[in-house]
């Protein structure tokens, strides 16, 4: 499948889309002002969405499954690496058009039925830095472009299901102050990284003693007498942290 963008129509026609599948319990199916209507005709039809010529030599595997937000992460990056994805880093049609396409993914199962969840999991908004980092898709990968070339840094971002936002996730990606710092990240991963698991340390989320929550903070008062930013701080950070984190931290105090 080639790469595609949605138009405003398109945008405007992924949230009935996804407000209807709430209704039909179906992702593939849904009616739509009386008349039936499915994912497939959504993500093709160019009454919808434009071709994008910098992309065209691209194929996307749409029927690929990921275990994990990082394994997508791969993925993507393997794909568009070379083709300036900052370039759609504001792109609404673009990332919205690709949660279309992985939706089955992205959608949650209960005992109630289907739950598309938050609207801005999967309709991006990149022109609010209040939700831009909830997109399941675009939210984690533009910190795993970040780093790239340190993609051990921050396993915590990336070590859960596509379709699950954990509340360690949602701290930590709210503050860009947070995320664009190597020292603060690594911390961060030595904390809450579950390297044998691979997923987020039991208690990282939530209010508990030493959470992610409580990191922001710490981080915040920290911040006010050190400066951290080398991935080499990140130790020297640890060490300061206060005896509430010990359950999380393996760094011995000096």
């Amino acid at each position: 499948m080639k790469l595609r963008r949605f138009t405003s129509a398109g945008v405007e026609m992924a949230r009935q889309y996804l407000a209807a599948v709430k209704e039909s319990n179906d992702v593939e199916n849904v009616t739509l002002n009386g008349q039936p209507f499915t994912r497939a005709a959504l993500i093709s039809s160019p009454a919808y969405s434009d071709a994008i010529p910098a992309l065209a030599d691209l194929d996307l595997d749409s029927t690929c499954t990921f275990d994990t937000t990082f394994s997508f992460c791969e993925y993507f990056d393997s794909l568009i690496h070379d083709h300036n994805p900052q370039a759609y880093r504001e792109d609404v049609g673009f990332w919205t058009w690709l949660a279309m396409v992985y939706l089955p993914q992205l959608v949650t199962e209960s005992k109630k039925g289907l739950s598309v969840g938050d609207m801005t999991r999967l309709v991006y908004h990149p022109e609010n830095y209040q939700r831009q980092y909830r997109h399941l898709l675009a939210g984690a990968y533009y910190v795993y472009v970040l780093y790239s070339q340190t993609p051990g840094t921050c396993h915590f971002i990336f070590a859960h299901k596509l379709n699950v936002f954990p509340d360690v996730a949602e701290q930590i990606m709210s503050k860009q102050s947070i995320v664009q710092n190597p020292a603060f990240m690594r911390a961060a991963n030595t904390l809450y990284y579950d390297a044998e698991g691979f997923r987020a340390r039991k208690g990282s989320g939530g209010e508990g003693a030493g959470a992610a929550r409580y990191f922001v903070r710490t981080i915040d008062q920290l911040s006010m007498t050190r400066d951290f930013f080398e991935a080499g701080d990140a130790e020297v950070l640890l060490n300061l942290l206060p005896k509430q984190f010990d359950k999380f931290n393996p760094v011995k105090k000096v």
